[in-house]
């Protein structure tokens, strides 16, 4: 059954009248006639008892009117649906992060998020930066937050906004009052790692940063994140170096100095499998590209 032809009937049951009906339908009313006399035909049975003047819908055609208006307003949320979900207002998306993105850009990503689209499911999944990349290229995560380098070529990276180093020291340590320091002041001291497992570019970074800085670290403590090797500082156990998502811990026995070098900062990035730019991917990008501009816009001093 052709459902022009059911919405035309619907029409001329709705209003009650052909030249009116046919006015909301944008058609003239000869054209409007013939299509319902079309499906009457097809049907075999009368479904508007037509007199000189009026017409009366017949039983049948009033158990007509009630399942067609089921079927088209079926159809066009079919089809709203099928928009909605081509232009990324629903559906599912997978956002895989690293651990270090739960304190810089994930949270106001996700926020964001959440309110432009509330009808999207979002399904966040921690992993590390390796994994990340397995992740996309595999399809199992549909877009990533993650701190380059990649090793990839099937992935499509953008960077969203670059974090200095930054040096840490207990509030008790020498240094504790200054605003800024150089690094071979660290030499000799206690010093709080990243493990090489745990956060292996944190790790090759900040000890090229050391090396640059002719010392080696008395490495007492590793950690794993970025906020255990702050609390390791803040606990009076050593010195450390950190990308400047520290300055968002609360922590009073924690110091923060800025690095006289100035080594090269931290970047974080985005990243999806090349050609599978979805509407719910695009969505999710430009949104992380304006919370990363308003992140570095509150915090003027992690921007490079």
């Amino acid at each position: 059954m052709d459902l022009r032809q059911l919405r035309y009937f619907c029409a001329v049951v709705r209003e009650g009248h052909f030249g009116r009906a046919a006015a909301s339908l944008g058609i003239a009313q000869p054209p409007l006639t013939r299509q319902i006399q079309n499906l009457e035909r097809r049907l075999g049975i009368e479904l508007l008892h037509r007199t000189q003047k009026k017409f009366e819908v017949t039983q049948a055609g009033l158990l007509l009117y009630e399942r067609a208006r089921r079927l088209l307003d079926g159809a066009d949320q079919a089809v709203d649906d099928v928009r909605r979900l081509g232009s990324g207002e629903t559906g599912r998306l997978t956002v895989g992060f690293a651990p270090s993105n739960a304190f810089t850009l994930l949270p106001p990503v996700v926020t964001r998020f959440r309110s432009a689209y509330p009808d999207v499911e979002l399904e966040l999944r921690q992993l590390t930066t390796s994994n990340l990349v397995t992740s996309l290229e595999s399809g199992s995560l549909d877009v990533a937050l993650l701190r380059p380098p990649l090793s990839s070529r099937s992935l499509q990276i953008v960077t969203l906004i670059r974090e200095p180093f930054l040096a840490l020291v207990p509030s008790t340590h020498r240094l504790a009052a200054r605003r800024a320091m150089q690094l071979r002041q660290f030499a000799g001291e206690p010093f709080v790692m990243y493990s090489r497992a745990g956060l292996p570019l944190l790790h090759a970074r900040v000890m090229d940063m050391c090396r640059r800085a002719h010392f080696s670290p008395r490495i007492v403590q590793y950690a794993d994140q970025i906020h255990t090797v702050a609390g390791f500082v803040d606990a009076g156990l050593g010195v450390a170096i950190a990308p400047s998502t520290v300055t968002r811990f609360n922590m009073p026995g924690l110091r923060i100095l800025q690095i006289a070098e100035t080594p090269a900062p931290l970047a974080m990035a985005m990243a999806w499998r090349t050609g599978t730019a979805t509407g719910l991917v695009r969505n999710f990008t430009r949104i992380a590209r304006e919370a990363a501009a308003a992140w570095q816009a509150a915090e003027p001093r992690q921007t490079v």
